[in-house]
């Protein structure tokens, strides 16, 4: 990332806290003419102890930081994965390749399982998963046309209320994970002009109307995650009370990581419930679904 798009994210960053860039250097410790420079993309040397202090100022959580701070090592996406050469051969640079692999992966899971990229816009998902969220046909048939109409903030926060319709206990902390998966592994990807499309979209309370409860809520949320790992504990309006893990494998490709979440149940009523679906629908993958990697904005 780029100075200049570097100074839009810190921007960004200090907007989705209500802040002024005066409350910003008051809270971080720092001039408020620095703060200027940086976010204008002016200033060149961002020294450890700035980023570690704005870092601190945002509230990030670990993951957060760490994109936080590899955003502002001035490396862009591309450069970020193993470059071809005459004595060096890899698929990393064909993010088709890339993704490939992971459906394949998901194709044989016997687990829930579906693949997203930074947008949180689902690329793939398995039977199983496709069985487990209960999607609608309806939501899948105009997805194409709608802001967000793939993405897993629209099943967690949107108007349909596809997942919260049917989580009758433990909903907030559900939520909470859920969105702080979206923002943390977002944060390189905020300046892009289709994230900005899709946070347009999400802020509109009449399409959907719990995403900035939990947007906001995530960062000030005491309990920091360290690792994509996450487990979940419900109950469900059909399917009882499910308690299981989300194993994330990440892929990086030019244009930014793709994720690849299974469900492992973690009791036996639980994984019970993943086989009877398994049983039911077979394997198999649903693909493609939202497009990569070029976005598409209708």
């Amino acid at each position: 990332m780029e100075r200049k798009e570097f100074g839009l994210l810190v921007a960004m960053l200090r907007e989705d806290m209500d802040r002024t860039q005066f409350q910003l250097a008051e809270s971080a410790g720092i001039d408020v003419a620095v703060i200027s420079q940086i976010e204008r993309g002016v200033k060149k040397h961002l020294d450890p102890d700035l980023l570690f202090r704005l870092a601190n100022s945002f509230h990030l959580t670990t993951i957060e930081r760490r994109e936080f701070f590899l955003a502002a090592s001035g490396i862009s996406e591309g450069r970020i994965i193993r470059q071809p050469s005459a004595a060096l051969a890899t698929d990393t640079i064909d993010a088709n390749k890339v993704l490939g692999k992971m459906i394949r992966i998901i194709e044989q899971l016997h687990l829930p399982a579906f693949i997203m990229d930074v947008y949180s816009d689902v690329l793939a998902i398995n039977m199983p998963a496709f069985a487990f969220f209960q999607v609608d046909a309806a939501m899948i048939a105009n997805a194409h046309s709608i802001p967000g109409g793939y993405s897993s903030v629209r099943m967690m926060f949107g108007k349909e209320l596809a997942i919260r319709s049917k989580i009758t206990e433990h909903w907030d902390a559900y939520a909470v994970g859920s969105m702080r998966f979206v923002r943390e592994n977002s944060l390189r990807y905020r300046t892009k002009p289709y994230f900005q499309y899709l946070m347009k979209a999400f802020r509109d309370p009449n399409e959907y109307p719990l995403f900035e409860r939990y947007w906001k809520m995530v960062s000030s949320f005491e309990q920091d995650r360290e690792a994509n790992v996450d487990v979940f504990s419900y109950t469900h309006t059909d399917f009882g009370r499910v308690t299981y893990a989300t194993a994330t494998t990440i892929s990086i490709t030019p244009h930014g990581e793709l994720f690849l979440n299974q469900y492992l149940p973690l009791d036996d009523h639980t994984q019970s419930l993943f086989e009877h679906l398994l049983n039911k629908v077979g394997k198999g993958v649903i693909a493609p679904m939202a497009p990569w990697p070029q976005k598409k904005m209708p």
